[in-house]
């Protein structure tokens, strides 16, 4: 269950990061690749959620964790999680039956370097406008999938 917590954290971290760091010359051509090639990744590793896990009615993170923080706040959630997604991903996934050459290739995208890259990249109004917008319509898509 820890595993698919983690999954929803990732897939909301890998859109705020993405808007989130436009002006960066690395995100503004690697890290949509990443991003891109992460979704695919995870799409691959599972199906739907379970539906013994939508019973137990957890959400990833609250509707309103991007809303109401701050634009410096913002940064350091998407690279916060960044770095516990790497971190959690290093231990063994046993309890889970993903194919494990998909699971790596993941764990190689959500890396260190990745979280090393978002850092050296600054944030302008516009990117942070876009998280907004990019945390709201995946809201939207959880909620219509619950």
């Amino acid at each position: 269950m820890g595993a698919l917590k983690v999954l929803s954290i990732v897939f909301v971290v890998l859109h705020v990061a993405d808007a989130a760091v436009i002006p960066c010359t690395w995100t503004q051509f690697r890290l949509r690749d990443l991003n891109e090639e992460s979704i695919m990744l995870l799409e691959k590793m599972g199906a739907s959620l379970p539906l013994r896990c939508l019973e137990e009615g957890w959400r990833a993170l609250p509707d309103d964790v991007f809303l109401n923080a701050q634009n410096e706040d913002l940064a350091l959630v998407a690279l916060e999680t960044l770095r516990g997604v790497d971190r959690i991903f290093q231990n063994e996934q046993t309890s889970v039956t993903w194919d494990r050459e998909t699971l790596g290739l993941f764990k190689n995208i959500i890396s260190s370097r990745q979280v090393e890259n978002l850092q050296k990249c600054g944030f302008s109004d516009c990117a942070w406008e876009m998280v907004r917008n990019e945390k709201n319509l995946h809201t939207q898509k959880i909620d219509s999938e619950y």
